[in-house]
């Protein structure tokens, strides 16, 4: 039976910091999601606010899937979750 994931303040914290860690790894210029950028790109807003639109779906796809798929019961599970997951549907950039 399927179990619907416990979304609780503290598992999306953890898992909000793993995913903000691996984005802050690799920032925005060699990190990409698998097509949120291209779709963000086709949204007429500027550079900085598009910056920040990305991280924000990214941050909630990553705690979204990280908390749907494993959930968390411990903080070192929720970090995991976060940067699993986020890692799973994103590839490095080519570009410079």
């Amino acid at each position: 039976m399927f179990q619907v994931p416990s979304f609780t303040f503290w598992n999306v914290v953890f898992t909000g910091i793993g995913v903000a860690v691996f984005w802050g790894k690799w920032g925005r210029t060699k990190l990409r999601a698998y097509l949120l950028s291209d779709l963000l790109n086709l949204v007429p807003v500027d550079e900085k606010w598009r910056a920040a639109i990305e991280f924000l779906v990214f941050l909630t796809l990553g705690c979204l899937v990280g908390i749907g798929i494993v959930q968390p019961t411990t903080p070192t599970q929720a970090l995991t979750a976060g940067f699993g997951w986020t890692g799973f549907f994103t590839h490095r950039s080519t570009r410079g």
